[in-house]
């Protein structure tokens, strides 16, 4: 709830909650999800909720209807996978990474149809110079990646080249449980972005502004820059 209060009092335009919203997935928890959420003021239409392997670990279909026809179905539009939200100077794509899977794994992937989508939108945001953020829970380029089914990204090479392509397509994370900022490649602006978790730290919050066609940190953000996440 601290998290979810100062980003409203920070003056932010979006809220980003990168997953592992409950601890197992079970119908209650999304409840819970859902009273800190109305609870905390942000409006349903400026919160982007994507699913973390905790998530999935109840009922195959509890996050699904938990957004269908349960407590979270206000937040659908902005949440539902691949949806692509559109706010001052970026675009959001929430990609679901998250799988239903037994409680000892905690690996992800990203599907074909959501590269497709990923690579579609980087053409289009490339054109009108906006910036293009994708918002999911498992990071690109795990190091983990090669054995995907216990903690890393199935497919995560696909996702890295389009990365690699589009200089002005980013990813913020969940995870890790690590505010980290990465570079796609060495010596480059990081454009991969993780924030502490909310069970580790008072603090579980970041604020990036929009800036040029890039996502920075708020600390980091040039002069003047506009459309708080």
């Amino acid at each position: 709830m601290h998290a979810l209060l100062a980003a409203r009092e920070a003056g932010a335009d979006h809220l980003v909650l990168t997953g592992d919203l409950t601890e197992d997935g079970v119908p209650e928890q999304f409840q819970v999800l859902a009273d800190a959420l109305a609870e905390s003021g942000w409006t349903p239409g400026s919160v982007t909720l994507v699913p973390g392997n905790h998530d999935m670990y109840g009922p195959p279909d509890a996050w699904a209807r938990a957004f269908d026809d349960g407590p979270l179905a206000a937040y659908r539009a902005e949440s539902a996978p691949s949806a692509v939200i559109e706010r001052d100077g970026v675009t959001l794509v929430a990609i679901s990474t998250a799988r239903p899977q037994h409680y000892a794994f905690a690996g992800g992937a990203i599907h074909a149809q959501e590269l497709g989508l990923v690579r579609r939108v980087s053409a289009e945001t490339r054109r009108t110079g906006r910036a293009l953020v994708l918002v999911q829970h498992h990071p690109p380029r795990h190091a983990l990646g090669a054995i995907w089914p216990v903690d890393g990204l199935r497919d995560q090479g696909a996702l890295g080249e389009v990365l690699d392509r589009e200089d002005h397509l980013h990813v913020v994370h969940g995870h890790t449980h690590a505010a980290r900022d990465r570079g796609v490649r060495a010596g480059a602006p990081p454009r991969i972005f993780s924030a502490e978790a909310v069970v580790d730290s008072p603090s579980a919050l970041r604020l990036y502004q929009v800036r040029h066609g890039r996502l920075w940190p708020e600390a980091d953000a040039p002069p003047h820059a506009a459309a708080v996440a």
